[in-house]
């Protein structure tokens, strides 16, 4: 119920209006199209700006970002086995143990005269051949590492086409807004002068009650569409992968329907797209890695080197000292390890048929995406035009209908249902206008391709 000043300023403001309802030539007023929009009061957000934003801090894009970082790294540790293997050591033996200079290692074994000693050298070994391990080891490194760079072009369109999808939802929450609250200040206009009528005793309390009850549902369904757009501007927000503001100010996007390219030529594109792209690298990772695996049955031949200084602490022992210097060859081949290179050889095949089984269903799913976003855009081209139609048709209605009451033809049931019959067709219409947009950016994402917004000039 409008408390009682409220009631007074509404009929008082209604005055003028009312002896313009009693002339024989005047209507109810008709709905403003062309009214200036409410702004909200919050900052500006351009489209582009969001999507800087969002490539800049969103945290799929720096996870995205370490993972190639740590990617790059297992590719240099994988490249380290072409490079020789150098370290520095120093040994010390007192009593019967000796230092054996090849491996470093005290001897001792045979009961010898106590003798403390020390030797300094280094030790250089150098993987010579080991029948491509090393080659598939590098090469499924590498390719993982594609599949890192491929991964983050898969998580930056991923970011952009879901700013942008919450950017349109915001405006189209914005476009609702603007009709609820051209919907109330029409029926609040219509009421006011029925209640004006009511009070001079020509029109029935029936018809003032079912004209404020319209009032009512408007009033209630501009504060659900209120908190809508606020709920959107959060996920403005989460989408950017920031803590923003709760209000904005958004920049138009152009609704014009265009026509889509053939469905062959865009399933055709999404062939490229860099979450397929990346599969597809993995793929080819698991299946170096099987390769890998599969030569470790093989021999390995390493060439070895070490030299260093010998001494002892007592200089009057008869022992040779000085520098020293050893090298030699190595073949190993593995005989038996505890089954370890078979069970790696079935992870690593199980490891490929995963990735392959990966790369085929994201292709598939792209295929979906794209046949259902390109559907989609013919759906609600045709929805824009029956729904231009549509509220063309029921402005048309509701001035007849008002038309009617005003001559005591009609009832206010018909003016109410009329009311309530543009508001439904000017709902459809924005929701199929930004529906027709959001489906059209989701095609342009699966097809691989960038979407170009149209931005216009006019802020709202």
């Amino acid at each position: 119920m409008i408390p009682r000043n409220t009631r007074l300023l509404i009929v008082a403001g209604l005055a003028l209006v009312t002896l313009g309802a009693l002339h024989p030539h005047a209507g109810f007023a008709q709905p403003a199209q062309d009214a200036p929009p409410t702004l909200l009061q919050g900052s500006f957000l351009a489209l582009q700006q969001a999507v800087d934003a969002g490539l800049k801090n969103h945290p799929l894009v720096q996870e995205g970002g370490a993972n190639l970082k740590m990617n790059e790294a297992r590719t240099e540790q994988a490249r380290s086995l072409y490079y020789p293997q150098v370290s520095a050591n120093m040994d010390a033996a007192n009593g019967s143990a000796r230092i054996n200079p090849r491996f470093v290692t005290p001897a001792g074994g045979l009961l010898q005269p106590n003798m403390s000693a020390y030797s300094t050298g280094i030790l250089a070994s150098q993987r010579l051949y080991d029948f491509g391990y090393t080659q598939n080891m590098v090469q499924a490194s590498e390719l993982s590492q594609r599949a890192s760079t491929q991964d983050v072009a898969a998580r930056r369109a991923l970011i952009v086409v879901n700013i942008q999808r919450a950017y349109l939802n915001s405006l189209k929450r914005r476009k609702l807004v603007q009709i609820a609250e051209e919907t109330v200040r029409e029926r609040g206009l219509i009421t006011g002068q029925i209640e004006t009528l009511y009070r001079q005793q020509l029109k029935s309390k029936l018809d003032f009650d079912l004209a404020r009850l319209e009032l009512v549902n408007a009033q209630s369904l501009l504060v659900k569409s209120r908190n809508d757009l606020k709920s959107s501007f959060a996920d403005i927000n989460r989408a950017m992968g920031v803590v923003g503001a709760a209000d904005y100010v958004l920049e138009d996007v152009s609704v014009e329907v265009r026509a889509p390219r053939e469905l062959p030529s865009l399933i055709a594109d999404s062939l490229t797209h860099p979450e397929l792209q990346r599969a597809k690298e993995q793929s080819a990772s698991a299946e170096a890695k099987l390769r890998a695996m599969k030569k470790q049955y093989l021999p390995t031949i390493s060439a070895i080197a070490s030299g260093g200084q010998y001494d002892t602490f007592d200089t009057s022992r008869n022992v040779t000292t000085g520098g020293w210097w050893a090298g030699g060859a190595s073949v190993s081949m593995p005989i038996f390890t505890g089954f370890m290179i078979e069970n790696q050889v079935r992870e690593a095949s199980a490891q490929q048929v995963a990735a392959q089984s990966i790369s085929l269903s994201i292709e598939q799913a792209l295929t979906q995406q794209v046949t259902n976003a390109y559907l989609d855009t013919l759906t609600f081209a045709q929805q824009i035009t029956l729904a231009e139609e549509q509220v063309k048709t029921s402005l048309e209605a509701l001035h007849l209908a008002k038309q009617r009451y005003k001559l005591g033809l009609g009832t206010v049931v018909e003016v109410t249902q009329s009311e309530v019959a543009v508001t439904g067709a000017q709902t459809r219409l924005a929701e199929a206008q930004y529906d027709y947009k959001i489906a059209e950016v989701t095609l342009a994402y699966a097809a691989g391709r960038r979407s170009q917004l149209e931005i216009d000039s006019t802020l709202h």
